[in-house]
């Protein structure tokens, strides 16, 4: 059965209802100042805002976006135009406050640095998009220029914060549950690995992607995913692997039209050829009509520059194998391609070629004219390249003027920002009315504060007394135990030394004196260790033990389970119950009895059973003196006001059952010990 009692006397009680309605009169109260503050700063952050709209010519962001959309489009054919059209654009952004568009155009700056091999200036603009894209929410933005940034330091060798970036795009991508571009962040992570020839984990990685694509037929993604293998082979030194996985990257990319993959993967099985062609001597065949498969690709797709790189890849492979005369065939292929399209450098790489092919030939005259046409073209190649030099560097210095101005409008922006705020603080100092409201309000806030302080405190004060009150009662009721404990316990000393000799009298006193110290050390505190009761109690049975050794023999088993150093009881709140079943039970019967006292874990509380099989309640009551009748046991008494007062204090629930076993014979006790209620 549960004890309970009320927490509070019923003066107490009235007093904390008419702090609990002090308080909710409080809060209102504190609401209705807090409104009478925000309103006249929201109104006043609403005139602000027009200031700031007012104070230009509103432009659709949608012009400022197509003016950046004509810039990327624009960019290969007449890069300087793109980049006058993009600063045109952040400018208009910038005036505008198109955040959206501002970032836009920084991160469409970035791309361009990052095609002229800028890389340095493409971080910086791209670190400029990248959180306006954040405070924007979007976040397939953020992971675009996540993944430019990455690229960006990984050219720069700055692997580590490539890696960094590659793997917050893939965190991204993950978040949004994005299968694709989650792959693709993890391959450029492998990609990054593989510089840092980290290439156990780069493989590891790259295969458990591999797995995943081929499960979802991502064939685009698994394409990539070998070609990286193949490179890790390769770099391994382990060119037979590094083939098959290059043959089955330009497969994938064949059937998923990925130009790009076909050619890298051509090239790098040509180059991994021709540095272990004696080790792939067996592969031979299927590298030539792997060649020739990819050309046949290249001319239905109409991709005549890459028709042209695998014709030299063809010759660089037929070379290699000795077949010549089949290598300058697709040498003067690729000299005819690359003279129909104009192609001054696959050209010239060709003729190059082509003379060192006629000349292990021994065909000099043909070596001879294919000598003269490189010349030729060397020429026009060196005046190209030098063009192509010049134009770089004046479309690097184009941007610079551009990079420079854009830098002084960020100046500018942030200088408008500081006079507008400027603005703001003169208009509220102005504003007198507003700032002596704000003055009475805060008054009244401060007195309504100071008032509820004060409640506080002397609500807590009133708590603090009537816990204290009530430590000092459970203080009582445990002094009022200790002396009906002793006096008990000096009874069967006494008792014991009338009985027995005078040396089993000294062991006897022995024990009982240190009996007597642990219950004096406990009785000082309000809670000791299970280990610490259970000890006490041990101690207690084999005292009584001794005295009715005719009477009774007992079992004392505690769970292994039970942390018995951390679980927390209240002292002397289970010896009362042994004392009645050795006093009121055992003692009485004529044959020998048992008493029993388990401890078990129930999970949430511990059990503690205190059983015997004596002579019963109703038995021992009947025996029982008139007197005795007429008072009720001190130790129970005690021990149900004490479960009161721990459960009000401390929170924690103390149960106790109490039964009679069958017919009669015996009595049970179950204890059950919460930490918490």
């Amino acid at each position: 059965m549960t004890h309970s009692s009320p927490f509070y006397s019923d003066k107490q009680y009235i007093i904390v209802r008419i702090f609990r309605l002090m308080r909710s009169f409080m809060s209102y109260a504190i609401l209705l100042v807090s409104l009478f503050i925000v309103a006249p700063l929201f109104g006043q952050q609403k005139k602000n805002l027009r200031y700031k709209a007012d104070s230009y010519d509103s432009i659709d962001p949608s012009i400022i976006q197509a003016e950046i959309d004509s810039a990327k489009s624009l960019f290969e054919e007449n890069t300087i135009a793109a980049f006058e059209l993009v600063e045109s654009a952040i400018a208009k952004a910038v005036d505008n406050n198109a955040r959206r568009e501002l970032a836009a155009g920084y991160a469409t700056l970035g791309s361009f640095n990052m095609a002229l091999s800028e890389y340095n200036s493409a971080i910086l603009h791209i670190g400029r998009a990248l959180p306006i894209y954040s405070s924007l929410s979007d976040w397939n933005k953020v992971y675009e220029n996540r993944m430019l940034l990455g690229e960006c330091n990984s050219a720069l060798g700055e692997y580590s914060l490539a890696y960094n970036h590659y793997q917050k795009a893939h965190e991204l991508a993950e978040i949004g549950n994005k299968l694709n571009p989650s792959l693709k962040s993890q391959i450029e992570m492998a990609g990054v690995q593989i510089k840092q020839e980290k290439y156990t984990d780069a493989e590891t990685l790259l295969l458990s992607l591999r797995k995943e694509a081929t499960a979802k037929n991502m064939n685009v993604i698994v394409g990539e995913i070998d070609y990286r293998l193949g490179e890790i082979s390769e770099l391994r030194g382990d060119a037979a692997q590094a083939t098959d996985y290059y043959m089955d990257a330009q497969s994938n990319a064949i059937q998923t039209q990925d130009n790009d993959l076909v050619n890298r993967s051509n090239f790098r099985m040509v180059q991994t050829f021709s540095n272990s062609s004696v080790d792939l001597e067996n592969k031979k065949d299927a590298f030539y009509n792997s060649l020739n498969t990819s050309a046949g690709y290249f001319q239905d797709q109409q991709d005549t520059i890459a028709l042209i790189e695998t014709s030299i890849q063809k010759a660089d492979y037929l070379t290699i194998s000795g077949d010549v005369g089949q290598a300058i065939e697709e040498l003067n292929r690729s000299v005819e391609l690359s003279r129909q399209l104009g192609d001054i450098e696959n050209e010239l790489s060709s003729q190059k070629k082509l003379y060192d092919a006629y000349a292990s030939s021994n065909k000099p005259e043909e070596a001879v004219q294919a000598y003269s046409n490189y010349q030729n073209l060397l020429d026009s190649a060196n005046k190209l390249r030098t063009n192509q030099k010049d134009e770089l560097l004046q479309k690097q210095l184009a941007l610079k003027t551009v990079e420079k101005e854009i830098d002084v409008l960020e100046r500018e922006r942030q200088l408008d920002q500081e006079t507008i705020l400027l603005l703001e603080k003169e208009q509220e100092v102005n504003n007198s009315a507003l700032q002596q409201q704000r003055i009475l309000l805060y008054v009244l806030g401060f007195i309504i504060t100071i008032f509820i302080f004060i409640a506080i405190l002397v609500y807590r004060n009133t708590k603090a007394k009537n816990r204290a009150n009530q430590l000092l009662h459970l203080k009582n009721l445990r002094a009022q135990m200790n002396p009906h404990f002793i006096f008990n316990s000096l009874n069967s000393v006494n008792n014991y030394i009338a009985k027995s000799n005078e040396r089993a009298a000294n062991k006897y006193l022995a024990k009982f004196s240190r009996l007597m110290r642990m219950v004096l050390d406990y009785s000082q505190v309000e809670f000791i260790s299970l280990t610490n009761e259970v000890e006490l109690l041990r101690l207690y049975v084999e005292l009584e033990h001794e005295r009715f050794k005719d009477k009774f023999h007992y079992v004392f088993e505690v769970d292994e389970t039970i942390n018995t150093e951390q679980f927390q009881i209240p002292p002397m709140i289970v010896q009362p119950f042994i004392e009645n079943a050795v006093w009121h039970g055992l003692r009485y019967k004529k044959e020998e009895g048992q008493l029993s006292v388990y401890f078990r874990d129930r999970g949430d509380h511990v059990e503690i059973e205190v059983s015997d099989d004596g002579i019963g309640r109703t038995k021992s009551q009947e025996i029982k003196t008139v007197n005795q009748k007429k008072h009720k046991s001190s130790g129970m008494r005690n021990i149900e006001n004490r479960t009161e007062m721990i459960r009000s204090l401390f929170r924690k629930k103390i149960d106790y059952e109490i039964s009679d076993l069958s017919e009669g014979k015996g009595t049970r006790v179950i204890i059950k010990l919460f930490d918490h209620e």
